[in-house]
């Protein structure tokens, strides 16, 4: 049989300096894991709060009529529109057609139809944008028409490339481009409704 050694003072203070030192790491790591793991049921618990979900709602506007629609429109723009020459809820300015979708008397989308990218058509559908919801001002309409355009062939197949859809204010956006078509290019306002 081996014959126990006893250990010399320097060796029992080295114990019990190590041992206080690999007791303070375990309390800090339980106290970190178990931090951790509160932080992430709270969060999970946020996710599923009502104030969790109305971040992530959508932003809608309310219903408009042509007649409003147009008037604002006009109110803004130095091209008006006449409300007496829209047939079939379709209306031209030189070569460029406006056509707006009905649903239940309110538009709900107004698509701008061109075949030329320039400055009338640039100015024709940040006024609709604005008249379509008169909180969003020159400059966001522009930054809105440039990133469409910018994002145009993010989906394609063999009759049309599409931009990105982007909402914003109630608003949604998006491009169309057609390769046979009466019109090159479809702008699409659409307005998001609560229901």
């Amino acid at each position: 049989m081996k014959k126990k050694t006893k250990l010399t003072k320097k060796q029992i203070i080295i114990l019990i300096i190590i041992t206080i030192i690999l007791g303070t790491i375990c309390y800090f790591l339980s106290v970190e894991i178990t931090k951790s793991i509160i932080d992430h049921k709270t969060i999970e618990e946020k996710m599923k709060s009502e104030d969790f979900k109305d971040l992530r709602k959508l932003e809608t506007i309310s219903n408009i009529n042509l007649l409003n629609l147009v008037n604002n429109y006009n109110d803004i723009s130095s091209e008006d529109i006449n409300i007496l020459l829209i047939e079939n809820n379709k209306i031209k300015i030189n070569d460029i057609e406006i056509e707006f979708i009905i649903k239940n008397e309110n538009v709900s989308i107004t698509s701008i139809n061109f075949n030329k990218k320039n400055n009338t058509i640039k100015s024709i559908i940040s006024n609709m944008i604005r008249a379509n919801n008169e909180e969003i001002d020159e400059n966001t309409t522009s930054l809105i028409y440039n990133k469409v355009f910018e994002t145009l062939g993010n989906t394609s197949d063999k009759e049309s490339k599409t931009s990105e859809f982007f909402q914003y204010k109630g608003l949604e956006f998006s491009l169309k481009e057609y390769k046979n078509n009466n019109y090159k290019y479809s702008f699409r306002i659409g307005r998001i409704i609560e229901e």
